[in-house]
C-alpha cells in the first residue's frame, strides 16, 4: 500500500503499530505500507516500508515499493525519483527509479545507493 504525507518530518516521525498495522495488511491482502513524502519537483523524496505481514518491521531500503512508487508519479509527469529510506534504522540508503513507455505500458529501472558496514575480527597468528 502506498501512502503519501505531506512531507519528510512526517515520514521520520512514523511510530506506527505494527499488531495493528500486520491486522489491516493482513485483512487486505497486502505485505505492507510504503509511506513516502510528496516528492519534489526533482522527484527527491523520503520513505520508510513497514511489512510486519512477512515479519519486517521496517525494511532498509525496498525497491520494489520505490518502482511502485515511480509508476505512480509517472502518471503525474515525473519520470523519476530518488527516495531516501533507512535513516531511521541507521542505514541510509538511496534508491532512483525511472520509468519510460513501454509496449505494455511504463518500463521501470531502478538502482541505489546503501551505506552497509562491514565489522570482522581478523584473528592473527601468534
Amino acid at each position: 500500500m502506498l501512502v503519501q504525507v505531506p512531507d519528510r518530518r512526517m515520514v521520520a516521525e512514523l511510530t506506527p503499530d505494527l499488531n495493528r498495522l500486520r491486522e489491516a495488511c493482513d485483512w487486505l491482502g497486502l505485505l505492507g505500507c510504503y509511506v513516502y513524502s510528496a516528492p519534489r519537483h526533482h522527484g527527491r523524496a523520503a520513505a520508510r516500508m513497514f511489512a510486519p505481514s512477512i515479519g519486517v518491521p521496517e525494511d532498509i531500503a525496498n525497491a520494489n515499493s520505490t518502482a511502485c512508487l515511480a509508476v505512480h508519479v509517472a502518471t503525474r509527469g515525473l519520470a523519476t525519483v530518488e527516495v531516501d529510506m533507512g535513516d531511521s534504522l541507521g542505514a541510509p540508503a538511496t534508491i532512483m527509479a525511472s520509468t519510460r513507455p513501454g509496449p505494455g505500458g511504463p518500463l521501470v529501472q531502478v538502482g541505489g545507493t546503501a551505506t552497509i558496514p562491514f565489522l570482522f575480527q581478523v584473528g592473527l597468528p601468534d
